[in-house]
C-alpha cells in the first residue's frame, strides 16, 4: 500500500519536502482522453520549500514517454516527456504579480489548499503535450493530407467544364 504524496502549502519551509516516484498511466484519468494507450512511463521528483525571497516555490521535474496517437496516420507513436517547471505558490489573487513583472521561467498558482503530487504531474504533462501529435517522419502528402498524392485540383475541373462546347 503506498501513501498519498501531498503537498501543504502552509507546512512549506526551508527544508524541502521531496516526493519521488513513477505515475502509473491507469492512475492518471485525466490523460486518458489524450493518450493512445496507457503504455508509457512517467518518472518524477517534486520539491516544495521557501527559496531565498522566502516564496513557496515547487520545483517539478518529470522524464519519460507516453504514446500518442498521430492525427494525419493514426498510428500511435512514443512521444518523450521532459519537463522541468518551477511553480510559486501564492495565498490569494491579490499576491500574483503583474504579467509585465512575471519570469518565463517560473508560474504563479493560487494554492487555496492541498496539492496533490500526481495532480500537479498529470497536469504538467497535460501541457507539455502538442495540441496537433504528429508521428515525427510523417508528413500530410504520406497520410492522404491536402496536398497528397497527384490529385487533380477542382480548379482544373472547373476550367474543363467551361471551355467544353455545348
Amino acid at each position: 500500500m503506498t501513501t498519498e504524496q501531498v503537498i501543504l502549502p502552509e507546512r512549506i519551509s526551508g527544508e524541502p519536502q521531496v516526493f519521488e516516484g513513477t505515475a502509473d498511466l491507469h492512475d492518471l484519468a485525466g490523460l486518458a482522453d489524450t493518450l493512445a494507450n496507457a503504455d508509457g512511463e512517467l518518472r518524477y521528483r517534486v520539491e516544495a520549500r521557501l527559496d531565498p525571497q522566502r516564496r513557496k516555490v515547487v520545483s517539478c521535474i518529470i522524464e519519460g514517454f507516453v504514446f500518442l496517437t498521430c492525427q494525419s496516420s493514426l498510428e500511435a507513436f512514443r512521444h518523450e516527456i521532459s519537463i522541468d517547471d518551477k511553480l510559486v505558490l501564492v495565498d490569494s489573487e491579490n499576491q500574483l504579480p503583474p504579467i509585465e513583472e512575471e519570469q518565463d521561467h517560473e508560474d504563479y498558482v493560487v494554492a487555496d489548499g492541498e496539492i496533490h503530487v500526481l495532480d500537479l504531474v498529470e497536469e504538467a504533462v497535460l501541457l507539455a503535450l502538442p495540441m496537433v501529435p504528429r508521428k515525427p517522419g510523417t508528413n500530410l502528402a504520406e497520410s492522404g493530407g491536402p496536398r497528397a498524392g497527384t490529385r487533380e485540383s477542382p480548379f482544373a475541373a472547373l476550367e474543363r467544364l467551361r471551355k467544353k462546347p455545348e
